[in-house]
């Protein structure tokens, strides 16, 4: 006859550390917190920067420069890949929290990633001067250009699939209003911002008023709309965190 060892089946193993089941999910829930007060943080670093590059230049003019031509302006160029990676760690975090607490729309996780991995490349390759339509663009500014459209164009799509995914999970309603009213700004934003762009490629005929184009305005109101969306994202995240 075989007797259980009671040591064995009720105490962790000899060395390890038992956590108690409440004070194991309390720090979790912690942790993803802190994680989105990160996100948040990230999100809001590169609207700061972006702002001050254009503050203390102020020969460029922000209606008609975009914010990627910064990078080669005399004064404060670093804040520009600064801000650009610094918005690519909050969105792959947003990614990755948000992976948990998602029911469907996986191909919308699938668009964030790609607007992360983006934003990397484009924060690492510095676009060409401005004013340089009309010549062969560099190896670096290709790549940056190329990043920042796959980015630019992914981000609109994967807020739609997402807040529709959301919309339906009783977890994300408090923030449903919020998530459907900034999609909405991302893809019309994007939609204008790309008339400016291929406008001024070819030459730009778009004028207003003393600007040759608007590209650089269009460019700064869509990247208001896109973070609006990531933020109000982040925002009911740590909603569903604090309320485990």
């Amino acid at each position: 006859m075989f007797r259980s060892d009671p040591v064995s089946t009720s105490s962790p193993s000899r060395g390890a550390r038992w956590i108690p089941p409440a004070t194991a999910s309390r720090s979790s829930r912690t942790g993803r917190r802190i994680a989105v007060d990160v996100v948040l943080g990230g999100l809001a670093l590169p609207l700061i920067g972006f702002a001050v590059a254009d503050l203390i230049n102020p020969d460029w003019s922000p209606v008609e420069t975009m914010i990627s031509h910064y990078v080669h302006a005399p004064h404060g160029g670093w804040l520009v890949p600064l801000g650009t990676l610094s918005m690519a760690v909050a969105s792959g975090t947003l990614t990755w929290l948000a992976a948990a607490h998602t029911r469907g729309g996986r191909a919308g996780l699938a668009l964030l990633g790609v607007w992360s991995t983006c934003l990397v490349v484009a924060g690492v390759f510095p676009a060409d001067p401005p004013g340089r339509w009309d010549q062969p663009p560099t190896i670096a500014g290709t790549l940056h250009g190329i990043a920042a459209l796959l980015a630019f164009t992914a981000l609109p799509v994967a807020a739609a699939v997402l807040s529709r995914a959301w919309r339906r999970d009783p977890r994300w309603r408090p923030v449903t209003g919020g998530l459907a009213v900034t999609a909405v700004s991302s893809v019309v934003t994007c939609a204008l911002f790309m008339i400016t762009f291929f406008d001024v490629m070819g030459g730009p005929s778009l004028a207003v008023g003393v600007w040759s184009t608007v590209t650089g305005l269009a460019e700064r109101v869509m990247v208001w709309a896109y973070v609006g969306w990531l933020a109000v994202a982040a925002g009911g995240l740590r909603r569903i965190t604090r309320e485990g």
